[in-house]
């Protein structure tokens, strides 16, 4: 779960910034590896355990999410851990806006993840445990459908987590009959919003009709609609939940993506609103190196309209020199 951000991460924040996430990529590798060394002798374990009526399940989505609680959690009391003490870490903090803890956002975030929980349960038994089941031997599945999945999920995903994100971010919703438009960014989006990405565990904090519209429905659509092996989830509920988190840290490490862009989104709101592909070709992507930051505040200006600025002055100066000649 929540994998959406890896190819954002290791492609354009290379492109972007020079760097190789190379932690992110060797927890993956590694991930994989064991997954795929123990994902068939895992699955059979828990619904031997379980039993057939409800070994699938716990199986599938619900190991899933485990997986997601047990990542998002502990890297994200790390950097907690990171923000209240002191340490040469600090040098590498890009923002200390947001007010709220660590411990006041996580009764708020533990929320949303269990509605992660029952929207993965539901969406296994309304769809008859499409995607989910791994009564077929993983080393029988071919790597071409592998990456099928891997592509369809991302692709899936994006489209939903970009348009349906996209459109929270609407103040100004004219409807027939109704005398004032409806601000679904008020409505719905505001609460995440009020954070400002620089606690880590504020990837998950916000409003339940919030979470189920950008979370919850890009992760279970994809599975009922290809029926891929739970292999695809388990291994990016590694990945997804790393970047979630780092995406709201405010730290810029070595070793990790920059966590420019997202924090871009929430300065800027009209920037980057997926995890890569979209942004880019629907024109919303928002890169650092077209940001000025430094003497601009949250959010920086943007290189282009300082370099106007600059500009317009350097021509005002030149014509008063010339009336002063």
């Amino acid at each position: 779960m929540l994998w959406s951000g890896w190819q954002s991460d290791i492609a354009e924040g290379i492109a972007d910034s020079g760097k190789v996430p190379w932690v992110f990529v060797f927890l993956m590798a590694v991930w994989y590896h064991t997954l795929a060394n123990n994902v068939e002798s895992w699955y059979a374990g828990i619904v031997n355990y379980f039993g057939p009526d409800y070994g699938p399940v716990m199986a599938g989505p619900v190991m899933a999410w485990t997986f997601h609680m047990i990542f998002y959690h502990s890297h994200s009391a790390i950097y907690a851990y990171l923000d209240s003490h002191d340490g040469p870490w600090k040098k590498y903090k890009l923002t200390t806006t947001d007010k709220m803890t660590w411990s006041q956002m996580l009764p708020n975030v533990v929320k949303n993840q269990c509605i992660f929980l029952v929207s993965g349960v539901a969406a296994f038994f309304a769809s008859d445990g499409r995607g989910w089941d791994g009564s077929k031997p993983w080393s029988e599945v071919p790597r071409n459908v592998f990456f099928f999945d891997m592509l369809s999920m991302y692709i899936v995903y994006e489209a939903i987590f970009y348009t349906n994100h996209r459109i929270l971010h609407i103040t100004k919703l004219n409807v027939p009959f109704m005398e004032k438009p409806i601000n679904l960014y008020a409505l719905f989006h505001k609460e995440h919003h009020s954070t400002y990405a620089s606690v880590g565990v504020s990837g998950l904090y916000m409003g339940s009709i919030d979470c189920v519209l950008t979370q919850t429905l890009p992760q279970v659509v994809a599975p009922a609609l290809f029926d891929f092996h739970p292999f695809t989830l388990w291994l990016f509920a590694l990945i997804g939940s790393l970047n979630a988190v780092h995406t709201h840290s405010g730290y810029d490490l070595w070793g990790m993506s920059a966590p420019h862009g997202h924090e871009l989104h929430h300065s800027r709101y009209k920037v980057n609103y997926g995890t890569g592909f979209l942004d880019n070709l629907l024109n919303t992507k928002l890169y650092e190196h077209e940001v000025v930051r430094e003497g601009y505040g949250l959010g920086g200006r943007l290189v282009k309209d300082v370099e106007k600025a600059k500009a317009y002055k350097a021509k005002v100066a030149a014509q008063q020199s010339a009336k002063a000649s």
